[in-house]
C-alpha cells in the first residue's frame, strides 16, 4: 500500500495539467529551439513564485551533434566497405574513426561532433528556496524541459529497434575486423585461408544495406511530445517547490533548489554547461543532486545507481536517501542502471558532486519513447503521485540527517 498525504494527488494532477499546457502553448521543444525558450521562460515565472530566487542562464548548444554521431558513423563505415580492395589502410581507418566518433559521442557523452554542426542558443532555469538560518546542505531536484528527436524504429516496434540496433552493432563489429585484417596482413590471409576469407569479404556488401538503415535512425523532422520525457520530472520537481512555499516550509540548514535544465536530449548539454557556471558555488557546501527523469511506468519505478550506459557509478549516499525516502512512502524502490543512454544525474557525478536518478520507465523501452507517442493524454497520475511522495520525503531526510 503507498502511504502519500491527500496533497499529492492534487500535486500530480497539477503535473499533468501543466504538461498539457507546455505542449499545446509553447509547440516543439527540440534543443535550443524558440518552444524550449518559451517553456523555460514559463517555469522561470512560476519558480519565481516559489523560491527565494529565480535565473534564467543561456548557454551554446549543437542541437543535432549528439545524435549525429549515427549517420556520420554509418558513412564512415560505408567508406570501408567501397574502400576495402583499394586502399586498405584508410578502409580500416574509416572503421575505428567511426567507432571512435560514436564511443565519444553517444559512449562517452562528450562535446566531440559539436564543432562541426550548427549551433543555437538554449537555456537552464535555477532557482533557490535559502534557508533560515543560514545554509549548511542543499539538495537540488531537476527535470529537463527539452524533448527528443524522434526514434524511427522504435515508433515501429520494439522487435524493429532491436533489430536494427543488433544487426548495426554486428556490422560494425565486422567490417572493424575484416578491414584491420586486410589492412594488416591481406595478402598472408589471402594465401592461407582460401574460400573462407572470400566468402567473409564479399559479405561486406550485406553491411551497406545495415548502414543505411543506421543513418536513419533518428527522424530529425519530428520531436517528440515529451509529456513523460520529461514534462513529468520538470513538474515534479516544481510541486515539491511549490507545496513548501503554500505549506510556509522553510528549513533551517537546508536549501532546497529546482533546476529545470535545457538541451538533455542533446547529451546532457545543459546540466553540463549547469555544473560548469556553478563549480565553485556547488561544491562550497554539502549539495545532493536528484535528476527525476521520465514517471510513466508506476511498476518500474526506481533509483538510477548507475548510468551513462552503465559505466558511471552515482553515489551511495543519495541511492539510500532515494531508496529510504521511498520505503517511508510505502514504495519499493529497486536499483536499477541506464544501460543505454543517461541522465542529467552523469554530469553532476562526474563532477565529484553527490547525484543519483529517480526515474520510472519501463526500459525495453516502450513505444512512447522518444516517438511522437509521448502525448500529455499518455501520462501516468499514479507514477508521477509516487515520484513527487518520494521527492517530498528524500528532501525532508535530507534536512533531516544530511548525508
Amino acid at each position: 500500500m503507498v502511504n502519500y498525504e491527500p496533497w499529492v494527488s492534487a500535486s500530480a494532477s497539477y503535473v499533468l495539467e501543466r504538461a498539457k499546457q507546455v505542449i499545446e502553448s509553447f509547440g516543439v521543444r527540440d534543443p535550443g529551439s524558440e518552444g524550449e525558450r518559451r517553456a523555460q521562460e514559463s517555469v522561470h515565472e512560476e519558480l519565481a513564485q516559489y523560491v527565494d530566487e529565480a535565473r534564467i542562464e543561456p548557454f551554446t548548444v549543437a542541437p543535432k551533434a549528439f545524435m549525429g554521431f549515427l549517420p556520420i558513423t554509418c558513412l564512415l563505415l560505408l567508406g570501408t566497405v567501397l574502400l576495402y580492395r583499394a586502399v586498405p589502410w584508410c578502409a580500416a581507418a574509416c572503421a575505428w574513426l567511426g567507432l571512435l566518433t560514436a564511443v565519444l559521442e553517444f559512449g562517452r557523452y562528450r562535446l566531440f561532433l559539436d564543432p562541426f554542426f550548427p549551433k543555437r542558443t538554449s537555456h537552464n532555469v535555477y532557482g533557490v528556496r535559502k534557508a533560515s538560518q543560514g545554509a549548511q546542505r542543499r539538495i537540488i531536484l531537476c527535470g529537463h524541459i527539452d524533448a527528443a528527436y524522434e526514434m524511427r524504429y522504435n515508433l515501429m516496434s520494439r522487435g524493429a529497434l532491436l533489430g536494427v540496433v543488433l544487426s548495426g552493432l554486428a556490422s560494425t563489429a565486422f567490417l572493424l575486423f575484416l578491414s584491420s585484417a586486410q589492412a594488416l596482413g591481406g595478402e598472408w590471409l589471402q594465401a592461407h585461408a582460401g574460400a573462407v576469407w572470400q566468402w567473409a569479404e564479399r559479405l561486406r556488401f550485406a553491411t551497406i544495406p545495415v548502414c543505411l538503415l543506421m543513418s536513419f535512425f533518428t527522424r530529425f523532422s519530428v520531436v517528440s511530445p515529451g509529456a513523460n520525457d520529461n514534462l513529468t520530472g520538470v513538474f515534479t520537481a516544481l510541486s515539491v517547490l511549490k507545496r513548501l512555499h503554500e505549506t510556509g516550509v522553510r528549513f533551517e540548514h537546508t536549501e532546497v533548489a529546482c533546476l529545470s535544465s535545457g538541451s538533455e536530449e542533446a547529451g546532457l548539454r545543459g546540466a553540463k554547461a549547469f555544473v560548469a557556471r556553478h563549480h565553485a558555488e556547488l561544491t562550497g557546501i554539502e549539495t545532493v543532486f536528484v535528476a527525476l527523469d521520465t514517471f510513466r511506468d508506476a511498476e518500474h519505478l526506481a533509483v538510477y545507481a548507475r548510468d551513462l550506459n552503465g559505466s558511471v557509478k552515482h553515489h551511495p549516499g543519495v541511492c539510500r536517501l532515494l531508496q529510504e525516502a521511498g520505503k517511508d512512502c510505502g514504495v519499493a524502490l529497486r536499483y536499477e542502471s541506464v544501460f543505454l543512454g543517461s541522465s542529467d544525474a552523469t554530469a553532476f557525478t562526474q563532477a565529484g558532486i553527490p547525484a543519483a536518478a529517480l526515474g520510472g520507465m519501463d526500459p525495453s523501452p516502450p513505444r512512447y519513447y522518444h516517438t511522437r507517442l509521448d502525448r500529455w493524454d499518455n501520462m501516468d497520475a499514479e507514477c508521477v503521485q509516487r515520484a513527487i511522495a518520494v521527492a517530498m520525503r528524500a528532501v525532508e531526510r535530507y534536512d533531516a540527517h544530511g548525508l
